[in-house]
This record gives C-alpha cells, structure tokens and sequence, in this order.
C-alpha cells in the first residue's frame, strides 16, 4: 500500500511543481497585461478599436483552434522520439494549410461586404495571427514533452511583455495597433521557441517516411475528433463578439471584448498553464487514480475562481468610470456578468485533457457540437426577438449567456469525472 501510494505522489508532485513554475512566471505577463491594459483604454485607444481587436481575436482563436491538428497533443504523448517528430511534420503541413485557409476567410469576409471584413489589414493579421499560434502550440509541445517548462515559461514571458510594449507604440496604427503588437509579440514567443527545436535537432526535426506512416496511423484520430471538436469549441465561445460585430454599436462591442479581453488574461494564467502540465503528466497516473486527480483539481479550480468573480462583483461602479472615463460606463456590468460562467469553464478548459488521454475524443467532438447548436439557436432566437438597435443597452443578452454557458461547462465538466470512474472500474475489473 505504501509503495502504491508513494508512486501516486511523486508524479502528483511533479504536476504541481510543474505548473508553479509556469505559472508563476506566466503571472508576471498576465500581471504586465493588466496594468497595461487600462493605460492603453485610457490614452490610446478606444471602444471602437477594442471592437476590431476583439473580432481579430476571435477570429484567430478560431482558425488557431484547427491549424495544427492537434498535432501538438500528439507530439506530447509520443513515447518515442521518432513518433514524435513526424507528428511535428504532420503539424507544420498543416499549419501552413490553416494560415492560407486564414489568408483566404479575411478576403472573403471583405468581398461578402462583413462588418468584420473591414477590419484594416485583416487580410495580412489573420494569417500572420494564425501561424504565430500554431508554431508556437507545436514547439511548446515539444518543450513540454521534453519537461523543459523553465524555458517554456521564459519565452512566454519575453513575447507577452514585449507584445505589451509593442501595443504602445503602434499606437500610430490607430486601431490595428492592438493587433499588430500582440501578432509581435506571439512572434517573437514561436520563434524563441523553434530555435530551442532546433537546436535539439541540429536542425529541422525529421523523420522517415515509415515513421511517419506509423505516427500518421496513431495520430489521426485528433485530426478527425480533437481538431473539429476544438473549433467547434472555440466558435460556441466566439459567437457572441461575431454576433455583436454584426448587430450591435461599435462602441458596446469594444466593451464587452474589453470585458473579456480582462477576465481571459487572469482565466488564461490558470488554463493554459494546468493544461499543457496536466495532460503532459496524466500518463503517469493510473486510471483507478483517475477520478480523485480530477475531482480534486476541478473543486480547486472552481474554488479560486469562484473567490475571483466574488471579489470581481464586490469593485464599486463608479471606479471604472472614475479610473477610465463616462465611455468605459458599460464594461464593469459586462464583466460581472461574464465572469459568473467562467468558474465551470476555467476547471473543464484546464483539465479538457482528459478526453484525448482516455481516447474520448468523439465524445468531446460530440458535446462541442451541441453547445455551438445550442448558442447558435439561442443567438438566432435573439436576432428575431430583439432589434440590434436596442442591443447596445441591453445587458439581458449578457445574463442568458452566463446562465447558458455556465449550464454546459458544468455538464462537461461531470462528463469528464464519469468517463475518469469508468476508467478506473474498467481497470479493477481487467
């Protein structure tokens, strides 16, 4: 009993020893942002181009959601390093396919006439956007495989502050300014990140043909149920900004992208960073641990989160408009609201992981694609009801998206401790 319990802790352990260090470096960022963030509302720029950065944003995530096929998951799971550099080739091609898809999407919105097609320099932004993410998913991944998570951390932190400066002084770009110093900025994190490959390599990592069969063979199924089930996804959460682009004042929608352009980067420190320590170490768990792992992780999770929206909806009023101007009026409430559904979905987000690891990615697939019907029908139902020129006073769009959002990623949420119970009684009776 003791040696079983001693063999549990020390991966334990090292997960958590793993994500301090990521996180705490990653809050140093995060913290850079949000000091940054309100100097830029003030002096800089304002609702309107929080508007076109929001929409970019959206926009990215979603074709950064698919551009390596979830080849960076393959890359960190592969045992052996052969396996794992043809994964790295099999994402690299397909990265080089989503950021020409991106290319092609920013000059299709601008000839279907799309408010969000005219958005200055789409067409040059979204691809740059989309395969800054993807190299860096891709070599993160390898990092990550290798438990370098000191230098991961290190050229998160060198992108993210620099992409902070850089968003000063482009200022001059008026409102693509936001977007041409985060695109910098993430430049500048990829490419820190592939010469670190590189170098492990001697060079661009390669594998034979055979391999690359092998792990083609092994892969494939992130492609065909990870990939479409991340897009989906990402489209549930993006089509409230998309819906407002179209519908809603320029002024609210920088508001409510502002909104959450604040609750994503403290969301962010905590998802991204248990994630990529999570998943990396889930295969040194046994499955009959399974369950009390991620129900222990989901309550913590839920637990800071929760203590976060409470402090969030204790902030005055008046101190926004005080600190920000009459302008910024609306974002406060925007954010309170918004806040209440990321509690489930910080904890699902973080320990997402777990579907790939029990090779449920068509249940993901599956769950994804009913929530992005659900928002779909429910914002198509808003449409008909409710004239778009009322929607930059009405908050109500924003409570019914908390309650939504908040029902599905508690129901994920108890999907995924289900799916841990099954494996651990499948493993008691093998």
């Amino acid at each position: 009993m003791t040696s079983s319990s001693s063999k549990i802790e020390r991966p334990l352990s090292k997960v958590r020893s793993d994500i301090a260090k990521l996180m705490l470096a990653a809050a140093g960022v995060q913290g850079v942002a949000l000091i940054a963030l309100p100097v830029l509302q003030r002096s800089f720029y304002g609702p309107e181009a929080f508007a076109d950065f929001a929409i970019y944003s959206q926009l990215a995530g979603l074709i950064g959601a698919i551009s390596t096929g979830r080849m960076d998951l393959a890359i960190v799971q592969h045992q052996k390093a052969p396996l794992a550099r043809a994964a790295f080739i099999h994402g690299s091609k397909l990265l080089l396919a989503a950021s020409l898809a991106a290319f092609v999407l920013a000059h299709a919105l601008n000839w279907g006439d799309f408010q969000m097609g005219q958005v200055h320099g789409l067409q040059v932004w979204l691809p740059l956007g989309v395969a800054s993410m993807g190299l860096s998913a891709m070599c993160t991944a390898w990092m990550s495989r290798a438990s370098a998570f000191s230098k991961i951390a290190q050229y998160r932190a060198a992108g993210g502050i620099s992409g902070e400066g850089l968003r000063f002084a482009a200022a001059s770009l008026s409102h693509t300014g936001l977007i041409a110093g985060r695109i910098a900025g993430q430049w500048l994190t990829s490419l820190l990140a592939l010469r670190k490959v590189i170098q492990d390599h001697s060079g661009w990592p390669r594998a034979s043909a055979e391999d690359q069969k092998s792990a083609w063979k092994l892969d494939r199924d992130y492609l065909r149920f990870t990939t479409p089930a991340n897009i989906l996804a990402m489209a549930a959460n993006a089509l409230l900004i998309l819906f407002l682009y179209e519908a809603a004042p320029r002024d609210f929608v920088g508001q409510v992208g502002t909104a959450l352009a604040y609750l994503t980067a403290a969301s962010g420190l905590v998802i991204k960073n248990v994630n990529d320590v999570f998943f990396r170490h889930l295969k040194e768990v046994a499955n009959q641990h399974l369950s009390s792992l991620y129900g222990r992780w989901s309550i913590s999770l839920m637990a800071v989160s929760a203590a976060g929206v409470a402090c969030l909806h204790a902030i005055p009023g008046n101190w926004v408009t005080l600190a920000l101007g009459e302008r910024w009026a609306d974002m406060l409430p925007a954010m309170q609201w918004l806040s209440l559904w990321m509690v489930p979905w910080i904890a699902g987000s973080s320990l997402s992981g777990i579907f790939p690891h029990l090779r449920r990615q068509s249940l993901a697939f599956v769950l994804d694609l009913g929530h992005l019907i659900l928002i779909a029908g429910w914002l198509g139902l808003r449409w008909i009801d409710v004239p778009a020129s009322s929607l930059g006073t009405d908050m109500r769009i924003l409570q019914e998206y908390a309650c939504i959002q908040g029902g599905f990623y508690s129901f994920t949420l108890m999907v995924g401790w289900y799916l841990c119970q099954k494996a651990k009684s499948t493993s008691a009776v093998d």
